[in-house]
């Protein structure tokens, strides 16, 4: 795990999480040889949870399926993950299921690439920006408290010469400069229930189209 992934998460522990009462944090894709994150959370008083689909160093649980978690809804204070989501063939699935775990009024913090050399680990899928993590908050019932990516220097550069006030915008919305991985950050707070989220919204249209249970009318001049 690279020093700034480390770092964000101390960091968004410190804004969104010391002064909270002590909880439970959830943190999916858990294993390390060294367990940098647990030491953050329970250095602040927490007890972790570490969640992958290996009992490997720093795994509390392990996974049967990855994209359901073998715990009740509601159950935990937080639920975090680092360099996990863009290893995750369906990580809007797991992103439902990391909100449904938490408890209302929870937080999540969230820490992934928005650039960076393939790692297959073992696929690498997806690189991140602030707006996906705007869209995750949407598609899973929570509020985005926090957004920011480590834009591309050379990114920033171009826009100074042609759009300064942009240039200026990006450069708020980051932490670092000239890093490798470029990381992308958010910080969310679960504001609705998981059945009442525009995922499980869909999920339920689409099921109920492929069953038949709802008549679909083909567009005039479909085949």
């Amino acid at each position: 795990m690279h020093p700034e992934s480390v770092r964000y998460m101390r960091q968004c522990f410190r804004k969104h999480a010391a002064d909270l009462p002590k909880g439970t944090v959830l943190d999916v894709g858990a294993w390390s040889p060294v367990a940098k994150y647990r030491h953050i959370w329970e250095e602040g008083g927490w007890t972790y949870v570490g969640l992958d689909m290996e009992l490997r160093e720093n795994v509390d649980v392990k996974l049967e399926d990855p994209w359901l978690f073998p715990f009740p809804s509601d159950t935990f204070d937080a639920v975090i993950s680092g360099q996990m989501l863009e290893h995750n063939e369906f990580f809007w699935l797991t992103f439902v299921e990391m909100a449904r775990v938490l408890k209302p009024g929870g937080i999540m913090v969230h820490i992934a690439p928005s650039r960076g050399r393939q790692h297959r680990a073992p696929q690498d899928c997806w690189r991140f920006y602030r707006d996906g993590m705007d869209a995750l908050a949407k598609w899973s019932g929570c509020e985005i408290l926090e957004a920011t990516t480590d834009w591309d220097s050379a990114h920033i550069a171009e826009y100074e010469a042609q759009n300064p006030r942009k240039a200026k915008r990006l450069r708020r919305t980051m932490r670092s400069e000239d890093t490798v991985w470029g990381d992308t950050v958010g910080v969310f707070r679960k504001t609705q229930a998981t059945q009442e989220t525009t995922a499980v919204t869909y999920m339920r249209a689409l099921l109920d189209r492929a069953e038949g249970r709802v008549e679909v009318s083909a567009p005039e001049g479909a085949p």
